[in-house]
């Protein structure tokens, strides 16, 4: 039983004839009745008798004509929608971001693409780094943002820009007016560090090792808002990634390091043997153009 049958039986059904069911199908009159009789001998029942110049439906054609109908209809609806100038794939956007990364740069991101494509469904996930990849090699994300690196061969890979790393103080800190520091200033200061759980952490004290500089540490958070709160509160001062400076607060003062300037890299991660889809791509081509929070 294929559609065309189907939609033939139905065109002469409901025009009760044979020659205007063929017109109306756009094909010829002996192959619109080859392909009716076809069907009969499929169904080992007749479907339709011919009275003179009528045509009349068998019990069996009156069983077979709703259904046929039904399934005609579901057929033309699944065409018109993969046929949408948005397509199927429109329909929603799975993304990505490591919770050091997703409160700072997502949000303008994600109001630039509902601009262009505001009938897809977002669904964000903000987890670590090693979670968004098995997501993404299992297909239930589409795009990640994350920091380098990522081995990965299956994972296309695409550097976006690299940030800073800085130094917080609290506003009153004695060195808080500064333009910059050296690693040698902050030797013996107590650090609020980021849990080594986030990959964004275990990068920090991996650079501050790479400077043999052991950082005495007072406590470990596994939020960034929560790091600021114990720096604004004379805890201690930290490393942190520049796109968590909030312009709108003067209690922490954020600076650079002299000579080796600590940094990550911001990377949109996909996999590679999955079709990329519109929603994707545009996702993708916003990433590319966005400027990072902190320069602007």
């Amino acid at each position: 039983m294929e559609i065309h049958q189907l939609r033939y039986f139905v065109a002469v059904a409901e025009l009760e004839n044979f020659t205007r069911a063929a017109e109306q199908c756009h094909v010829t009159q002996p192959s619109l009745s080859q392909q009716i009789a076809k069907l009969e001998r499929e169904l080992g029942t007749r479907l339709l008798d011919r009275l003179g110049r009528t045509v009349v439906l068998t019990d069996s054609g009156k069983e077979l004509l709703p259904r046929a109908r039904r399934i005609l209809k579901e057929v033309d609806s699944a065409e018109g929608w993969f046929k949408k100038p948005e397509g199927p794939e429109s329909v929603s956007l799975r993304v990505g971001a490591l919770p050091t990364i997703a409160p700072y740069q997502l949000p303008q991101i994600i109001q630039h693409f509902r601009q262009e494509m505001p009938q897809v469904t977002l669904t964000l996930v903000e987890d670590y780094t090693d979670h968004l990849l098995d997501r993404l090699l299992k297909g239930t994300l589409d795009v990640a943002v994350l920091a380098l690196p990522i081995d990965d061969a299956r994972i296309q890979v695409e550097p976006l820009f690299r940030e800073p790393l800085m130094v917080v103080l609290p506003h009153s800190h004695p060195l808080a007016d500064k333009p910059s520091l050296s690693f040698n200033q902050v030797r013996q200061e107590p650090f609020v560090l980021l849990h080594e759980v986030h990959c964004l952490g275990e990068q920090i004290l991996g650079f501050c090792r790479q400077q043999e500089f052991q950082p005495h540490v007072v406590c470990e958070s596994a939020q960034i808002s929560t790091i600021q709160e114990l720096i604004r509160l004379g805890v201690g001062i930290s490393l942190l990634p520049e796109m968590a400076i909030d312009p709108a607060d003067d209690s922490c003062v954020y600076l650079p390091i002299r000579k080796i300037q600590p940094f990550r890299t911001i990377a949109a991660a996909w996999n590679r043997h999955r079709t990329v889809t519109r929603p994707q791509n545009l996702l993708l081509d916003i990433l590319r153009r966005e400027e990072p929070v902190a320069t602007k």
